[in-house]
């Protein structure tokens, strides 16, 4: 069985450009490797054994996929295929807040807390709504209820960028509604320095979390890029990625 180590490994050769390892092993490596994308396991799943899948067990996707490929699948990347699962046929991600929460905090890496409430950050939601958005894009034909976040789920993004400090939400989170700055520039509008110093640690927030995006839209590209599937629309899926890595590179500052 290849391990999780292992596969790391072997995962960041073949998105190295430095080696082409052969199909066999790419699969293998980014379903052993806790490092790959939700986005990209789905359509590796998906692309080997059709649409049929989005309705198997969890216990029969690990049991096939161990079966078929030799590698322990890692809890953390069962937990990343389900959750792709849950927003591709469920509106829980727009509807539920508990799971929208816990589903932000899967597509960021964290293992799934089922006994215990685990609040994601303004990072894990920043990414967690811009993989969603990847995986099931929202048209204009859906019904709201589908695409459209419930009351609770805005609030709670709103009261998370409050309490890390935002005046006003990066681009992704704009559903907040989170728009201070006009206050602070009234508020401070008599004492230039403060109000200097207040705008330079904002502006600091938004570069790191456009940096953070940027580094993930990256990271995702490039393991689509060597994802050898047959079916899968992956230059739709592509193209994509790179107008969500342009629109951050035209709005900000991106040193790669």
């Amino acid at each position: 069985m290849l391990t999780t180590k292992a596969a790391n490994l072997l995962m960041r050769s073949a998105t190295s450009k430095a080696a082409t390892p052969n199909t066999r092993a790419v699969l293998r490596s980014f379903l052993g490797s806790d490092e790959t994308y939700a986005t990209v396991l789905l359509l590796l799943l998906t692309d080997k054994y059709g649409h049929e899948a989005l309705e198997w067990s969890p216990s029969t996707i690990r049991m096939q996929l161990e079966e078929d490929f030799s590698v322990t699948l890692p809890d953390s990347n069962l937990d990343k295929l389900m959750s792709a699962i849950t927003v591709v046929t469920t509106n829980y991600f727009y509807q539920d807040p508990i799971r929208f929460v816990e589903l932000c905090n899967i597509f960021s890496g964290d293992s799934a807390e089922h006994d215990e409430f685990d609040p994601a950050d303004v990072s894990e939601i920043l990414w967690g709504i811009s993989e969603a958005f990847l995986l099931w894009p929202p048209e204009q034909e859906d019904a709201p209820y589908d695409t459209h976040f419930s009351k609770e789920i805005i609030e709670y993004i709103r009261q998370t960028l409050t309490e890390e400090g935002f005046l006003k939400a990066p681009d992704v989170l704009n559903v907040s509604g989170l728009d201070e700055t006009s206050f602070v520039r009234d508020t401070w509008s008599d004492d230039p320095e403060m109000y200097q110093a207040i705008y330079e640690l904002q502006q600091q927030k938004m570069d790191d979390m456009k940096m953070f995006l940027h580094n993930n839209f990256r990271d995702l590209h490039e393991q689509l890029r060597v994802l050898p599937i047959e079916e899968g629309d992956k230059e739709a899926l592509m193209k994509r990625i790179s107008a969500g890595e342009e629109h951050v590179q035209s709005k900000y500052t991106v040193n790669s």
